[in-house]
């Protein structure tokens, strides 16, 4: 283990609209660790970027965690290491910082170890720092994904490449949005017709991607099971999301990414009145946000050693 490796995992928004807990599409945007043996007796952790003040210690680094548990999962003890952090997602933006970190974990045992674990194992471990699959899916395999979980945990995912003229503009909040208070706000149950509402718009989403039909993607990113509940959470959200129905040039459709407050507008061109009409609503609200512009991470997790 005295090899030194590079864990690339990129960001990813999820739901796309109506897709709730099942939607994914990983961005180029990413986590990168550099993992090495340490030489001081104990774990090191060095963290440069989004989130690098808000470390604690070592011990409740999710990472560190993570990888602790699957070291211990297979029957092997955790090795003394020296992980070099440099991210650029933000954190409790909607942007699967915390998927791509449970990734980059296991990811590291991977690479430390000379196997990959199975489909089945990955989940196991991975579902047990975070509930649902979608980020997780997105953040591992790359592109655009499909994900569901039987009632024996056991997930199954879809995964396919979306064309490169498809981009995403991120438009970022200066706030911070918890995901367990964004899921709190959702209702346990739904009028049928709100149901149906979304099952038509995901299905056409993803019709819409597989296909190349970027046209569809203003109708099929509506949402009536989560976006409008956290709404009153995000200022200036619903007067966002009704920038679907305007025609702004170079817009495909925008939706809340994951569970917010980011943005995720889907464009072809160039995304600068996107975001110049998404930032005057959010600054009216007295709410300043950042754009970024990404392509679509067709790759999903890379390692390579160095």
């Amino acid at each position: 283990m005295s090899a030194a490796f590079t864990i690339q995992v990129p960001a990813s928004s999820t739901n796309l609209g109506a897709g709730y807990d099942a939607l994914g599409l990983a961005l180029g945007l990413y986590l990168r660790v550099r993992v090495r043996e340490s030489g001081s007796g104990s774990p090191e952790i060095h963290t440069e970027g989004e989130g690098a003040g808000e470390l604690l210690s070592v011990r409740e680094n999710l990472m560190w965690k993570v990888i602790r548990r699957v070291f211990q999962g297979e029957g092997r003890p955790p090795p003394t290491l020296r992980l070099e952090v440099r991210n650029h997602i933000p954190l409790a933006r909607g942007l699967g910082s915390s998927a791509a970190a449970i990734v980059a974990a296991l990811g590291t045992y991977e690479a430390l170890v000379g196997e990959d674990l199975s489909q089945e194992k990955f989940y196991r471990y991975a579902l047990e720092f975070e509930s649902h699959p979608d980020n997780l899916t997105a953040a591992r395999f790359g592109g655009f994904t499909v994900s569901c979980v039987d009632e024996g945990g056991r997930v199954s995912f879809f995964r396919t490449r979306v064309a490169d003229a498809l981009k995403v503009l991120l438009v970022v909040p200066d706030i911070q949005l918890p995901t367990s208070e964004a899921r709190a706000v959702v209702p346990d149950q739904f009028k049928m017709s709100d149901v149906i509402f979304n099952l038509q718009r995901s299905a056409l989403t993803v019709a819409a991607l597989m296909a190349g039909q970027f046209r569809f993607l203003r109708e099929s990113l509506r949402d009536k099971v989560h976006q409008p509940y956290r709404a009153p959470l995000i200022p200036g959200l619903q007067e966002v999301l009704a920038l679907n129905r305007g025609e702004i040039p170079g817009l495909l459709g925008l939706s809340l990414s994951g569970a917010g407050p980011s943005v995720a507008a889907f464009i072809q061109g160039d995304g600068r009145d996107v975001f110049k009409q998404v930032q005057s609503i959010f600054n009216r609200h007295g709410v300043a946000c950042r754009p970024l512009e990404l392509e679509i991470d067709n790759q999903g997790r890379s390692i390579r050693e160095n």
